[in-house]
């Protein structure tokens, strides 16, 4: 199977309708988790791409916190679209760490998420994230991301023959 022949990973697929215009916002609706916590796309610049969130109350904790699985979640959203943003055409990444510092409690409230790669290797790409009030862009979780890459899945019916 060459590159050509790869299935497209549908995320990448929305992330490239999205940076053909990075400052229109688009929502997420490539997976059901994305359409769960409303995530859209807000912008790409220089200082990486910028995601937005909506968590509702279904993701809250007894406390009226959001669970930090979604935090994470949340975080791992950013650091793989910035980090499909610099991949090649055939590539595709999978998250294979992440350490997270939370900096306060996360709440139902517009949320939005920077992803940046610090550094991208053939094999591994580096990235960060950062969690953030919308509305007054209080910081409330970070994540140092290792992003592993790989082949793109082959296309159905696609691959080897023998």
């Amino acid at each position: 199977m060459n590159r050509s022949e790869a299935t497209v990973n549908p995320d990448q697929a929305l992330l490239q309708r999205f940076l053909a215009h990075p400052h229109t916002p688009l929502a997420i609706d490539s997976t059901p988790l994305a359409i769960a916590l409303r995530a859209q796309f807000l912008s790409r610049d220089d200082n990486g791409i910028r995601i937005g969130f909506k968590p509702g109350r279904e993701f809250l904790q007894g406390n009226n916190a959001v669970q930090g699985g979604i935090v994470a979640t949340m975080l791992d959203f950013a650091a793989a679209f910035a980090t499909f943003a610099v991949l090649p055409a055939g590539r595709t990444a999978a998250t294979a760490s992440m350490a997270i510092s939370f900096q306060s409690a996360v709440r139902a409230v517009p949320l939005v998420a920077t992803g940046m790669v610090e550094r991208a290797g053939r094999r591994l790409i580096f990235a960060r994230a950062q969690l953030a009030s919308a509305d007054d862009g209080m910081l409330l979780a970070s994540a140092n991301v290792v992003m592993s890459v790989l082949d793109a899945a082959p296309a159905a019916g696609g691959g080897d023959r023998t």
